[in-house]
């Protein structure tokens, strides 16, 4: 117990980011509040056992470089996707980074982007 009077959730443990230090944390019951010298036993047994029983599914990888994910936009629900026309202002287009469309920047949404911007000029030329 070398940090003391820290919060778990502050100090973390460097070998894991912030944030997956917080969740495993969190499902060993432990609160943010929650101070190493004052942690019950049965909570260090639990987040030891979360540190070692956590399964998790590796999804991708980088390919030597950051990778980052652009997310947000205009719901898909609100858009004909058939015309890339908004149901709400008719009149109005929406194509690529413009939609709620989630994907890792470059390939994916690069051909989100063409294939959108495509359909909607070919909507908006008749």
């Amino acid at each position: 117990r070398i940090h003391g009077a820290k919060t778990l959730y502050r100090s973390g443990w460097s070998p894991l980011p912030s944030r997956l230090w917080e969740q495993l944390c969190g499902l060993a019951g432990i609160t943010p509040e929650e101070r190493w010298s004052k942690l019950p036993r049965e909570k260090e047994i639990l987040l030891l056992r979360e540190l070692h029983d956590t399964k998790l599914e590796v999804v991708g990888k980088s390919m030597n470089k950051e990778e980052f994910v652009t997310c947000g936009g205009i719901p898909l629900e609100e858009v004909d996707m058939k015309t890339m026309e908004s149901r709400k202002v008719p009149g109005l287009y929406f194509a690529g980074e413009t939609l709620d469309i989630d994907g890792i920047t470059g390939g994916f949404n690069f051909q989100a982007a063409w294939t959108t911007g495509w359909i909607a000029g070919q909507s908006i030329k008749g």
